[in-house]
């Protein structure tokens, strides 16, 4: 697969993840003062059922396509030039931030499964989720704009 290719799956597969936990942490926390703590829980259970059914390949494809582009800018370079560049340090501390929240999204999900994702522990763990991807975003596009 061409780089180009492998960057559009990873950019979509952002965008529906952003997407979904933005939603999560904007929207629905904003509507939970009108639903009420008794209406809340089955909101929530509805929308973890769902999440369990498609974040996975979501996941699993963001996670794929991240490695096919980090392998593209790091092959053939050796570890001192790896952190000499601005480009590879910001790479490297996206990596961090993505596997800290592919950890955060595995925990999750074994607590849905497991019946212990209380409403506040999903409230949370969205919401470091969102301040993680902010992060992502904001270091992917500095990667670019900060070469040397």
């Amino acid at each position: 697969m061409n780089y180009a290719t492998i960057h559009i799956v990873h950019l979509l597969c952002a965008v529906l993840f952003i997407g979904v936990v933005f939603f999560e942490v904007v929207i629905l926390e904003g509507v939970r003062r009108r639903i009420g703590d008794e209406l809340m829980p089955q909101v929530e259970e509805g929308i973890i059922s769902r999440a369990k059914l498609v974040m996975p390949w979501v996941v699993a494809t963001l996670f794929l396509s991240g490695i096919g582009l980090t392998h593209w800018h790091v092959r053939g370079k050796d570890w001192g030039d790896l952190v000499s560049s601005s480009f590879h340090i910001l790479l490297g501390l996206k990596i961090l931030l993505a596997l800290s929240v592919l950890i955060h999204f595995i925990t999750a999900m074994r607590s849905a499964q497991n019946g212990c994702m209380s409403s506040t522990r999903f409230q949370v763990t969205h919401l470091s989720v969102f301040v993680h991807m902010l992060a992502i975003v904001i270091l992917a596009k500095l990667m670019f704009y900060w070469s040397g």
